[in-house]
């Protein structure tokens, strides 16, 4: 096993485990859809990165050169932590708007009383 390898081994298993981790206890910002998400692409880092013999050939099998198989790859990569950091600012936006509109309802209660 080379150094990237390993080094990409040990960065997938560390983003899989803290995702499952924070499902398992049930965080508000943990979502199912989420560490499906995660699982899906992490899993294929770790998949990759394990057995890279079977992507070169799946590659070759569909066409891809193999230095435009690395680009697309980090690629997706790149785009998926993007849009990871997405989700978590419209679900913490969310959060945010729902307690906002309970205060004002429940300030307009009491006003009312």
């Amino acid at each position: 096993m080379s150094i990237i390898q390993v080094v990409l081994s040990a960065i997938s298993v560390y983003f899989l485990m803290n995702r499952f981790i924070r499902f398992i206890r049930r965080e508000k910002t943990q979502t199912g859809f989420k560490l499906v998400m995660t699982l899906t692409v992490w899993g294929g880092v770790l998949f990759t990165s394990l057995f890279p013999t079977v992507v070169h050939r799946l590659s070759q099998t569909l066409g891809f050169g193999e230095n435009l198989n690395t680009l697309i790859f980090f690629g997706f990569v790149i785009v998926f932590i993007v849009l990871f950091k997405l989700l978590s600012s419209i679900e913490h936006l969310e959060r945010n708007l729902t307690e906002i509109v309970r205060k004002e309802a429940l300030k307009d209660l009491i006003v009312k009383k």
